[in-house]
């Protein structure tokens, strides 16, 4: 399936007037030209496990970015966020861009949907964010059909430069001095509710309630396909070629998956039996 990308300017339009981190021009320069292309990954990853009729939910869908895209390839989508500035942010770039895809807000506990209701669920970055993760997934889990996925999302806490504010070691610090250190760099007012986590935390985290499958090394190695080459650069390829030659190995995979700059995991719903 053709996938048609919003144009750059768009994207940095709507991150200038709605983004988080709108006083990072820089920031707000890089991801419009990258925005597009995540979403596209996305809808190929999607696309390996489940047909363009699934009906599907961005849960903390924020200002809507990754939403135009998977509402071309999935027009059964909602979009899902507990702000109104985001929910209106979000139907303004889906007018924009010509997508046909709901946005509902919600409360942040309680999804506004029943039980079994999506095929899949996206959580793109989203669980450093929310104040209770395990709410979150249990919700997750309740509106997914037995046979429905969860692609989730999160970057990891080790990782050197912090990737929502792109400062060496913040997240490193403590809350008081990491408050501080993005105030001077004038890229923030603050770095609270952002938590992120290590590959043990997330991973411990996703398993109380789903099966996990984590494809994080399986989508660079095959970079070419989901776009990484355009969207990180030459440094993918060779990362690329060092996966392929050293992952057999378990302990070196467990050594690339806790550096990594995040992950991503499938997950399937786990019940609890009686």
């Amino acid at each position: 399936m053709k996938i048609r990308l919003p144009a750059k300017r768009t994207y940095l339009a709507h991150l200038n007037k709605y983004g988080q981190y709108s006083q990072n021009a820089k920031w707000n320069k890089w991801y419009a030209g990258v925005a597009g292309l995540k979403g596209k990954r996305v809808a190929r990853t999607l696309l390996n496990y489940k047909d363009e009729s699934v009906r599907v939910m961005d849960l903390g869908c924020g200002i809507g970015l990754t939403l135009t895209v998977l509402g071309q390839v999935f027009p059964n989508s909602v979009g899902v966020d507990v702000f109104d500035k985001e929910v209106k942010a979000t139907k303004e770039i889906l007018k924009a861009t010509g997508v046909n895809a709901k946005v509902v807000k919600y409360d942040g506990k309680i999804l506004p949907f029943a039980a079994k209701t999506f095929d899949v669920v996206t959580s793109i970055e989203v669980i450093e964010h929310v104040s209770d993760p395990e709410q979150m997934l249990r919700e997750i889990r309740r509106v997914l059909k037995p046979d429905g996925i969860l692609h989730i999302t999160t970057a990891n806490k080790l990782w050197p430069i912090e990737p929502h504010f792109k400062l060496p070691f913040l997240s490193y610090l403590p809350p008081e001095i990491s408050d501080w250190y993005v105030r001077i760099s004038g890229r923030g007012d603050n770095y609270q509710n952002i938590h992120l986590p290590t590959y043990g935390e997330f991973r411990e985290m996703v398993e109380k309630y789903f099966e996990v499958e984590d494809i994080t090394l399986d989508v660079i190695a095959d970079y070419k396909k989901y776009g990484l080459d355009s969207e990180r650069g030459p440094i993918i390829v060779w990362v690329s070629r060092i996966i392929r030659v050293f992952r057999r190995v378990s302990l070196v995979e467990s050594v690339l998956l806790w550096m990594s700059l995040g992950w991503l995991f499938i997950a399937r719903p786990k019940y609890e039996k009686h």
